[in-house]
C-alpha cells in the first residue's frame, strides 16, 4: 500500500488534533468533576475515560504514521 507525502501530511495533522482534543476534553472532565462536590471523589473518572476514548486512537495513528514513514 502506497501512501503518499500530501496523505502522511494529512494523518499528521489530524493525529494532532486527536491530541490536542483529547488533552482539552480531560481537562475539561477533570474541572467539571472538581467543582461538583458530590462526584469530587470520581477524579480518575476524568483522566480515564477521555484518555482512553483519545488515547487509542493516538497510538494507532502513530504506529501507522510511522510505518509509513519508513517506506
Amino acid at each position: 500500500m502506497q501512501i503518499t507525502p500530501k496523505t502522511l501530511h494529512l494523518m499528521q495533522q489530524v493525529l494532532r488534533c486527536i491530541v490536542y482534543v483529547g488533552i482539552a476534553h480531560t481537562a475539561f472532565e477533570v474541572m467539571t468533576i472538581w467543582q461538583t462536590p458530590e462526584i469530587s471523589h470520581l477524579w480518575y473518572f476524568g483522566i480515564a475515560v477521555p484518555g482512553l476514548y483519545y488515547l487509542v486512537p493516538a497510538i494507532v495513528l502513530t504506529i501507522v504514521i510511522a510505518v509509513a514513514s519508513k517506506k
